[in-house]
């Protein structure tokens, strides 16, 4: 009766919701907060204390993919302490008589949706950021050239988490919110798509002029790229207050957020095993099966989600267990491409079992280690056998590495080195 999101005041009194199963749920949420935060703590203080010293602060020197975790983990620090109290101030209120949500004693209901989304949305992000990570390394991977303006990714990607802080009253339009916060959410969700854009473009443009190495990981990064402005486009729509009056809880709102995520968060994992697939079980992955996954993967997707935007636009709510008999064509259309979508995820496996069996060796260039991002491995070679001076420092292009390579610790690098 509360749904997914323990909407009070139904998920606060045990009238509406006896003992039992909205307890389990709020008990398990907790636990997984617990375990969550167990883990981003431990990666966290990890990286601060055990990370190479000339890599703490140097973000343009570590990869994507590190670079978006790392965010992901602060945000996660800040998102999770909240939901875990909400949870724990209704099970206040359903068992010890407090009253933080039950607006018949002078609690508020909106309050527990404030708390929800503030972490509801960010959360978004914190799912599609790493998704990011992934995709900045296999572009660059699968080009000859590297990836256009690192420093803007990288900015893009924080604006977008910090900016993610902001914007969770959007969520909320039809709640009662005053005119002015609804047009304050509306003018930063809106404002979201200019780093959305900057990753776009910093995308395409990396591709200008290169040499793509067709393979599976790159065309899964082609999708995830064309799901995630799809996805986008759609959000703008309803980040708009008129709009959004008309289209929420429509299932309009249910094709862009899956869009977004069993479209592109999803493809961008996929793209990511795939990258990594030499370099995790040391074989090769079977290339017919990976490429039925992607074939059916993507076009089920789109054969699901876009008749859900047909019926949402025509004003159909979600939550309901019958439509008019007018829906039924784009209704069984989203339902047969769930099944061609499970169809997909099925040559996943088998693509799984099949590599293993073929068991071929994966060779240097499969470990998907990109050769542009190998480069500080060759002014360690200089190093070695070079005498690096002022002088010859001086000639090392990139002024960060050159910054880099005059720490003081690569004299005890030297000083292994010959040991060894």
């Amino acid at each position: 009766m509360a749904g997914w999101t323990f909407v009070a005041p139904f998920s606060c009194n045990i009238k509406f919701t006896g003992v039992g199963s909205q307890d389990i749920a709020i008990i398990s949420v907790i636990f997984a907060g617990i375990s969550t935060t167990i883990s981003f703590t431990n990666l966290l203080i990890t990286r601060r204390t055990l990370s190479m010293p000339g890599l703490r602060n140097r973000r343009i020197l570590l990869p994507f993919i590190t670079i978006s975790l790392l965010l992901t983990m602060r945000m996660l620090a800040l998102i999770t302490p909240v939901l875990a109290a909400a949870m724990i101030m209704l099970l206040c209120d359903r068992h010890w008589q407090t009253t933080f949500f039950e607006f018949i004693y002078g609690g508020d209901s909106i309050l527990y949706q404030h708390l929800f989304w503030f972490f509801g949305h960010p959360e978004v992000y914190v799912l599609i950021i790493p998704a990011f990570g992934i995709v900045n390394m296999i572009i660059p991977y699968s080009n000859t050239r590297r990836i256009a303006s690192k420093h803007h990714l990288i900015w893009a990607i924080y604006m977008m988490a910090y900016m993610g802080f902001l914007v969770w009253g959007h969520h909320m339009y039809l709640v009662g919110l005053d005119h002015r916060s609804r047009a304050l959410y509306s003018t930063i969700t809106v404002m979201i798509s200019l780093p959305a854009t900057v990753k776009i473009v910093n995308w395409t443009f990396s591709l200008i002029n290169g040499a793509l190495k067709w393979d599976t990981a790159l065309l899964f990064a082609f999708a995830f790229i064309l799901f995630f402005l799809s996805g986008g486009l759609t959000g703008m729509w309803l980040s708009h207050v008129g709009l959004n009056v008309s289209m929420h809880d429509t299932f309009y709102v249910v094709a862009h957020f899956h869009l977004m995520l069993s479209g592109a968060s999803m493809t961008a994992a996929f793209a990511g095993i795939y990258y990594y697939f030499p370099a995790l079980f040391g074989i090769k992955y079977s290339r017919i099966f990976s490429y039925l996954h992607l074939i059916y993967y993507f076009g089920g997707q789109w054969m699901t989600f876009i008749p859900l935007f047909w019926v949402g636009y025509a004003g159909l709510p979600r939550r309901v267990h019958d439509y008019p008999a007018i829906f039924m064509g784009w209704q069984g259309m989203a339902t047969v491409g769930h099944f061609v979508t499970l169809l997909g995820v099925i040559f996943f496996f088998l693509m799984l079992v099949d590599s293993h069996y073929e068991n071929k060796v994966a060779i240097f260039s499969t470990l998907g280690i990109p050769r542009w991002h190998k480069r500080i491995l060759y002014y360690l070679f200089k190093i070695r056998y070079v005498q690096l001076n002022k002088t010859t420092l001086k000639y090392v292009p990139n002024k960060n590495i050159r910054k880099f390579l005059s720490q003081p610790y690569f004299s005890e690098y030297e000083k292994y080195v010959n040991t060894k």
